[in-house]
């Protein structure tokens, strides 16, 4: 059986709008970046975990979290309005190992898990996808404005009861997989043939407003997690 290699990559600028200072945050008496690093690090399906920064106190934060950061990120790169896709080719470019595929892992999803990440490889290596990114199921209803007033967009217009619908799914942003080489050749996220994970809502929490950040920090407290599965309310 031939073995292939993943690297994860955490990216993670220091400039944030919805949430100043968003990625070393405290969350539950930790930096939100250190969540992802725990997952990376504990996941047995990833070799190296990467985090790239152009800011010295996250690098700082992610070094002593158990990260590499290997290098600090030019400032163009982190700008509001960069995209991430040349952040991750200028990681890809800067190591010194070349790996089979990465993982995307965005700080701001502080309670997707290790396990969540090792399945996301493990679905990925078993089958023929290219690319591979986590969703959450969804039966609402969209709608958007026309000319003509608001529409239903999707479920073709049908109003069935919840139940009897079958399921779309939202990508989350939690969990992206790319055949290295492909992705270097097109610095597509979703090239070729793409796989979907799927992970409950709650795991996919997205920390983009204060409210998000809230709503962790209630899960955390109040729900058993990987790592602390007797915390939870009493009875």
């Amino acid at each position: 059986m031939t073995t292939t290699s993943t690297l994860a990559v955490i990216p993670a600028r220091g400039g944030s709008k919805g949430v100043k200072r968003k990625n070393i945050r405290d969350l539950d008496g930790r930096p939100l970046i250190a969540f992802t690093i725990d997952a990376a690090r504990m996941s047995s399906a990833v070799d190296r975990v990467v985090v790239s920064t152009d800011d010295q106190e996250i690098a700082d934060i992610a070094a002593a979290t158990g990260a590499e950061v290997p290098f600090i990120r030019p400032a163009e790169l982190a700008r509001d309005d960069t995209p991430t896709e040349p952040v991750l080719t200028h990681a890809l470019n800067e190591l010194d190992e070349e790996f089979d595929q990465f993982v995307l892992l965005q700080p701001t999803s502080p309670l997707r898990t290790a396990n969540h990440v090792t399945e996301a490889v493990e679905k990925y290596t078993s089958s023929e996808a290219t690319s591979l990114l986590s969703v959450h199921q969804s039966k609402n209803y969209r709608w958007q404005y026309t000319a003509e007033g608001a529409e239903q967009i999707n479920f073709g217009g049908d109003r069935s009861r919840r139940q009897d619908k079958q399921p779309e799914f939202a990508e989350n942003g939690a969990i992206y997989i790319t055949d290295v080489e492909a992705y270097l050749q097109t610095e597509n996220l979703m090239y070729g043939q793409t796989e979907l994970y799927e992970i409950s809502e709650r795991s996919a929490v997205d920390i983009d407003t204060p409210f998000d950040l809230w709503l962790a920090e209630q899960i955390l407290q109040y729900e058993p997690t990987e790592t602390n599965p007797d915390r939870g309310y009493q009875q």
